[in-house]
């Protein structure tokens, strides 16, 4: 199982986090990690996930049936290389 690091764009509106959540666990998605935090925006907020996948190309498939939902702005496959761990508090 590989770990990828997804990043969304999403506006603020009830039910949104649920939709996310729910596709996830319909398609047996594992997610290691989620946060969610407002952006400067009034309207839009950030979701960081990190999933468990079994097949490679599933992220691509995945990816797009995010770029789905309606209340979704942007989602982006962050390369491993280019995350940046925080070390100490």
């Amino acid at each position: 199982m590989t770990s990828h690091k997804l990043m969304m764009l999403v506006r603020n509106k009830p039910g949104v986090l649920a939709r996310v959540v729910v596709l996830f666990s319909t398609r047996g998605v594992e997610v290691e990690s989620l946060s969610f935090d407002p952006v400067g925006h009034d309207d839009l907020s950030r979701v960081d996930v990190v999933v468990g996948l079994r097949e490679e190309r599933a992220v691509d498939q995945l990816v797009k049936q995010l770029s789905r939902l309606v209340d979704v702005v942007r989602v982006v496959d962050v390369e491993p290389a280019a995350t940046i761990e925080r070390i100490g508090a």
